[in-house]
């Protein structure tokens, strides 16, 4: 792996622009929709504990907790409404999302950056073990981490569990919440089959939140305490060099051609 140096082309506080105020906006909604849905969901599924008790121990509580997780579940709609419609109609949405979409690099990353961590292939190599294999098949050695680009293996991951999931959570919950129309279409195992898929499904998010996707925004030492992208769309060039330099080098070839076509026509003119 090439070891990447500053360029006099992209200084190391250059800003880029990451996500652009509407992509910070629907990040936002999903954030709060979520949250709320969440918050309002999990009491249902965990009533007999003692802090949900407590909290929806006044008068009508599950009548309000309910309009407002309908509530909240009519944002996540409208947002990811907004969000398709944003893919759809507009170039810098379509090229995020062809972006995002998974490759073969992407399991190769995958596979990459779990041997890296562990160590066990580089230790071997040390040591003499296995070390004609290792020669002859380099990757194997998981000597560096893998590069990324404008989106890594991890990233692309979540976006389709998002997109995923929220198919899951919005049909049965459409269901769920009109439980006649459901009884009038399916036999009643599977209108039970929507509730078990609302529950387990909120479950599985939630815990993928809090842990996964909390450590990389969040605690990850490279990002710690927080990345501010999601706050106002802007990376460095620093980070852009450390955290994506398939995209560093992409942005560094191309400033490089058009500074090279610019000293070409300057030569051509005198």
């Amino acid at each position: 792996m090439e070891t990447l140096t500053t360029s006099p082309l992209i200084r190391d506080d250059e800003i880029f622009l990451r996500m652009n105020l509407a992509e910070r906006i629907q990040h936002i909604l999903l954030i709060v929709s979520f949250t709320l849905l969440v918050l309002t969901g999990l009491p249902l599924m965990f009533y007999e504990l003692r802090l949900f008790k407590s909290v929806f121990s006044f008068e009508n509580a599950f009548a309000f907790r309910g309009l407002l997780h309908r509530g909240a579940a009519v944002l996540l709609i409208v947002d990811i409404v907004w969000h398709t419609g944003h893919t759809v109609l507009t170039r810098r949405g379509r090229d995020n999302f062809r972006e995002l979409m998974p490759r073969a690099k992407d399991a190769r990353d995958a596979v990459s950056l779990f041997g890296y961590n562990v160590g066990l292939a580089r230790w071997l190599y040390r040591k003499g073990i296995l070390r004609g294999f290792f020669d002859r098949h380099p990757f194997w050695r998981f000597e560096n981490p893998p590069e990324y680009g404008r989106y890594n293996f991890i990233e692309k991951l979540e976006y389709l569990s998002v997109a995923w999931g929220s198919l899951v959570m919005i049909l049965s919950g459409f269901f769920m919440w009109n439980v006649e129309l459901s009884l009038r279409i399916f036999p009643l195992w599977v209108h039970d089959i929507f509730v078990i898929a609302h529950g387990y499904e909120a479950m599985l998010a939630f815990l993928a939140i809090i842990i996964w996707h909390m450590y990389n925004v969040h605690l990850n030492p490279e990002v710690f305490p927080m990345s501010k992208v999601w706050l106002n769309g802007k990376i460095t060039g620093h980070e852009l060099k450390t955290l994506h330099p398939l995209e560093y080098r992409k942005i560094l070839a191309e400033r490089q051609q058009a500074q090279k076509a610019r000293e070409d026509r300057s030569g051509a003119a005198r």
